[in-house]
């Protein structure tokens, strides 16, 4: 039974890409080679057969087909992969598993970033961990980084990563309870690297707008607690003075 299909490629001179096959390209013995025919016909008079009007020289053409050679699943069934004839394509169920690296080389590894952060080295740990490009890994440097360091930490990063510290700040912030912490962190980006964004406005748009809209989030959350709070001990303060006021 099939539950599901997936396409592992778009490239239409293989054959078994189309689901269904254009009725005028069909005919009694199956499908029709566009090109067939083409062809001059005394090109097949190479070959003489005995009583036969024309000859054939036996060529004959056909399409490489798709072909899937192997499938694995990862440990947690949230993830698998297909190699094809067109490479390796690998399916995820989450946004932020996609393997989308940024000038990524071999000395750029998960561990790597983990030993960087273990040596204090936290702006080396970001920028190998934005050239990731995995969430997880940027929001546990993010995380682990002092808040006394996060201006250093800031003035290491280059334009080129700038845009995507921004989104991972910008989605880290919005489930996180560190509020103040995540607010250093756009406080710097904007102090330190604000004259390239302005002169830049075109590139950073997007992430400025996904930055404010966490903020502001985050703020009306705030203000209705600190509201709820405010309004709170007002109550208990006029409770407070009525009771005394009756002794």
């Amino acid at each position: 039974m099939l539950l599901k299909k997936f396409q592992v490629t778009f490239n239409r001179s293989l054959d078994g890409v189309l689901d269904e096959l254009h009725s005028k390209n069909l005919g009694e013995g199956g499908v029709i080679d566009e090109e067939e025919g083409s062809e001059d016909e005394t090109t097949y008079n190479a070959l003489t057969l005995p009583g036969a009007k024309r000859g054939d020289d036996g060529s004959r053409k056909s399409r490489v087909e798709v072909l899937t050679s192997q499938v694995a699943f990862s440990s947690t069934g949230r993830e698998w992969a297909a190699v094809s004839g067109e490479g390796l394509h690998v399916y995820s169920l989450d946004d932020d598993m996609i393997f989308d690296p940024i000038s990524l080389t071999e000395a750029i590894t998960p561990v790597a970033v983990e030993a960087r952060l273990a040596s204090g080295d936290y702006g080396v740990a970001l920028r190998m961990a934005i050239h990731l490009n995995e969430y997880a890994l940027v929001r546990e440097v993010l995380e682990n980084t002092p808040y006394g360091s996060i201006a250093h930490v800031v003035r290491s990063v280059g334009p080129e990563q700038l845009e995507k510290l921004m989104q991972f700040v910008s989605k880290s912030m919005e489930n996180s309870p560190h509020i103040e912490f995540y607010l250093e962190w756009c406080l710097q980006l904007l102090q330190t690297h604000g004259l390239h964004m302005e002169k830049h406005r075109g590139s950073f748009m997007r992430a400025f707008r996904a930055m404010h809209k966490t903020v502001q989030t985050r703020h009306d959350e705030l203000k209705t607690i600190c509201d709820e709070n405010k309004y709170t001990l007002h109550f208990l303060e006029n409770q407070t003075e009525l009771n005394m006021s009756t002794h």
